[in-house]
């Protein structure tokens, strides 16, 4: 009976917030996108990176340099 009594006071066709325009839809689309390139511009730039190490003749140990007039 419980459940019956608080039904009564219920309106099923009744919604709480309706966003008849689409507004928040688009922003949360274009949120989307956006974080969607952003992360597909830096996967790119780090394969890049990847890619061209090899060739760029770094020393894989530290090297000390000393001057040549101290030599």
């Amino acid at each position: 009976m419980i459940y019956a009594s608080a039904r009564l006071h219920e309106n099923d066709g009744a919604k709480v917030f309706v966003d008849a325009t689409g507004r928040r839809k688009r922003l949360l689309v274009m949120s989307g996108v956006a974080a969607a390139l952003a992360a597909v511009v830096y996967i790119g730039v780090v394969a890049m990176s990847v890619v061209q190490a090899p060739s760029a003749d770094l020393p894989t140990k530290g090297t000390i340099s000393t001057p040549a007039s101290e030599r």
